[in-house]
Parts: C-alpha cells; structure tokens; sequence
C-alpha cells in the first residue's frame, strides 16, 4: 500500500488481483481510500471527530479545516460513485465483478486526488527533560517535551515548537495532530535545548500531546 510500496506501484498490484478476484480487490481499496482520508484528517486535527461511517462524513470534516479550499470540486461526487458501487458488491448485488471492477476505477482516481491535497507535516526533532524552575534543577518525572518541526501545506517551515507529552517518539517521525483534551495538564516548564545547551522556556501551560506517528494510523 501507498506509504510501504509507491502508489503506482500498488495500483498495478491491486489490478493484478482484480483480474482473479476483483471484490477482494475493491475491498483493499476501499480500506486504503480511508486510511489515506485519515491520513489527512490526523495531521489537519480532526481524526477524533471521524465516526469512520463513510468517506462524505471525513470530507465533511475536512471542509472545515484550511485544507478544505484545497480538496477538488470533483472528488465529493467520485467518491460517492465509489461508496455506491462498493455497497453494491458488499451486499451482493447483480453484476457484483462489473461493479467491482467500476469501483477500482473510481478508487484510483480519489486515491490521486486525495495525495494531491497539499497537507501540513509535523516532524519529532527530539524529546527531552522538562522542568518546574527556571534553572532547570527539578525535573518533572510525569511528562517529557517533544520538540516538533512544523512545516506548512505549502512547504513553509513555521520553525520548533516544544509540548508536553508522556508518549515515546523517534527523531524523523512523522506525526498527527492530536491531544489529550481530558488531561490536566502541565503548567510553566522549562527545558535545556540538548543541542546548545541553553535554558529556554518550554511552554506557559498545556496539555498533553498525543500525536501518533503516521505509519500507525
């Protein structure tokens, strides 16, 4: 799938699947069409909110957010065809392989559309020990920070940001936009930046980040 092989590169497989069992073919990528839908939910802060019904309700969601203005006129209706056809073959309609078949065609097109939609990225620099003082002598066990590149849709880097969090995170991953809303959360820290050895503020007060890497959703 996009994400382990290349998207052509899975395109041709799942059509060489389609040729001996199209329905199983159509169902794989009826999954990758949403996880590639919240893909874009999650880094766009909106993954909470998806029920997981159907593809309209994340468009929905996606209308709200900036990214939005970005998703094509055209993709609403393809993507309605494509749930159609595959209700079709899920409750075993006539012609099952023809809409089948029909569905793949439809599901490829979204599929391009979808990794066409310009998307924010954040980025684990590193984690590091926060602390209650300002000189950095008591270190707080209950929470680590994450420091996280942030670069734009359209490729603008808006620089680093430090949150709290308790999760564990490798430097160079790719993470959602997510946060505990029900947490407590931390007040006034600090941190010493691993790479200068300088004594900055870390946050005022926040709650807890919970962004998980990409590859997991």
């Amino acid at each position: 799938m996009p994400g382990i092989m290349d998207s052509s590169q899975f395109e041709r497989t799942l059509l060489e699947e389609a040729i001996n069992h199209p329905s199983v073919a159509m169902m794989r990528l009826s999954l990758e069409v949403d996880r590639q839908l919240r893909l874009i939910l999650a880094v766009t802060g909106n993954l909470g909110k998806y029920s997981g019904q159907s593809p309209s309700e994340a468009l929905d969601l996606l209308a709200q957010t900036a990214v939005g203005s970005r998703i094509p006129n055209s993709l609403r209706d393809t993507v309605q065809s494509f749930w159609d056809l595959r209700n079709e073959v899920v409750h075993g309609g006539s012609s099952r392989e023809g809409y089948a078949m029909r569905s793949i065609d439809y599901g490829f097109r979204i599929l391009r559309m979808l990794q066409s939609i310009p998307r924010p990225k954040f980025i684990v620099v590193l984690t590091t020990t926060v602390y209650s003082d300002k000189a950095c002598v008591n270190a707080r066990r209950d929470v680590s920070g994450v420091i996280l590149l942030t670069i734009g849709p359209n490729g603008e880097n808006h620089g680093e940001h430090i949150f709290p969090t308790r999760r564990t995170y490798e430097p160079g991953q790719s993470i959602s936009w997510e946060w505990d809303m029900t947490s407590q959360g931390w007040d006034e820290s600090w941190y010493r930046d691993p790479r200068s050895g300088e004594i900055k503020p870390a946050w005022g007060e926040a709650l807890e980040f919970v962004g998980r890497p990409l590859d997991e959703i």
